[in-house]
């Protein structure tokens, strides 16, 4: 969409994701997790006035909010939607200063917000590149978007988010992440080999919250949750050398994930009655397996099914309250840069690719 007195304007698309296993590890034991990338995306245009004014946030559908902040205000939020684009644009202020005024920043999304699926993670990565590319004129790294979005997210508004949403969201794909000095997402595939079924329960969670009181019991030594970071591991390298193979064993690939659905159920204690149901029925009616995403509570859990089986997993759930997206497989794209024509049905086909972390280095941060 163009808007008078804006004379240029960057779009970046970053995608959702689910969680295989090892939710929470980057932050309670530094071990890695396993996400894949799904093709429902965010995207986030920044578009410049080249003028002083102030800074214009816009998040259209679904959510419909708007406010005008000046530069010095950016750090009072408002505990709205729109904080995530305001954090964002709070760190990239820090780098890039003054040609950061005069930018109106607009986001929309096909994901469930607050379901698990990274919808935070992905407003933050999307809306990092944009300003990224908007203000120093150049391919940004991959591994400079996902600090951005981290600092963003995790650092500026506090959230106790990990580093696993905002690798997935940055890469794309099948990736074992792994958190620590140096966070890095290694490849395992470009994407599952099957459908994808995603439920949405509907139930809405505050993330923040969540991982909160998550923290509190893991520093206290709950048994529970202590039990949970030892066994998890073990579920995460399993996993890893199953998707690796040439021919992938899917019906052992879901018997690994609703093992890590029941370690979070029974130690962690974060599915719902409305999860456990969804899941008593989908794997009955052929499902490889079914877990929870993200950290649980409500929000959305998923599926691997064989193409046979779509149509009984789709009638098992047809009499609950709940949302299904049928995805093919998942998305090989992490975070990219649509033309200037684009629109939401267009996907990735035209896209260009944030720069790979071991291409052409970004200029240094001007302070």
């Amino acid at each position: 969409m163009a808007y008078p007195g804006y004379r240029s304007s960057v779009t970046a698309s970053a995608p959702g994701r689910v969680c295989l296993a090892g939710e929470s590890l980057d932050w309670m034991t530094g071990d890695p997790s396993i996400v894949s990338a799904i093709p429902l995306r965010t995207n986030v245009t920044a578009y410049s006035s080249h003028r002083p004014g102030p800074i214009e946030l816009r998040a259209g559908a679904p959510l419909w909010r708007s406010r005008s902040i000046t530069l010095p205000e950016l750090g009072s939020y408002v505990g709205d939607d729109l904080d995530h684009l305001q954090a964002t644009a709070r760190v990239l202020a820090r780098r890039c200063g003054e040609r950061l005024t005069g930018t109106m920043i607009e986001s929309t999304t096909g994901l469930p917000i607050a379901a698990g699926v990274s919808s935070s993670a992905a407003v933050t990565v999307a809306a990092s590149a944009a300003l990224l590319l908007l203000a120093d004129r150049s391919l940004p790294r991959q591994d400079v978007v996902a600090a951005m979005a981290y600092r963003a997210e995790s650092i500026e508004l506090e959230t106790g988010a990990g580093w696993m949403d905002f690798l997935a969201c940055t890469y794309g794909g099948v990736r074992q992440v792994f958190p620590g000095q140096r966070p890095r997402a290694v490849e395992l595939t470009d994407r599952i080999g099957m459908p994808i079924v995603l439920i949405d329960t509907g139930q809405r969670h505050c993330t923040a919250e969540v991982l909160a009181s998550k923290r509190d019991r893991f520093r206290s030594g709950e048994p529970g949750v202590r039990h949970y970071a030892e066994r998890a591991p073990g579920i995460v390298s399993d996993m890893a050398d199953a998707l690796r193979a040439e021919h992938p064993d899917y019906p052992a690939i879901g018997a690994l994930l609703t093992e890590a659905h029941r370690l979070l159920r029974d130690q962690v204690q974060c599915s719902t009655p409305l999860i456990e149901e969804c899941i008593a029925r989908i794997l009955p009616a052929g499902a490889f397996g079914a877990k929870l995403s993200g950290s649980g509570h409500g929000g959305c859990l998923f599926a691997l099914v064989g193409w046979d089986d779509l149509e009984p997993v789709r009638r098992a759930l047809s009499t609950l309250p709940v949302r299904v997206t049928v995805f093919t497989s998942g998305d090989p794209h992490g975070v990219v840069f649509l033309p200037a024509d684009h629109n939401s049905d267009e996907g990735t086909s035209h896209a260009r690719p944030v720069q790979a972390d071991q291409g052409i280095r970004h200029s240094r941060a001007r302070r």
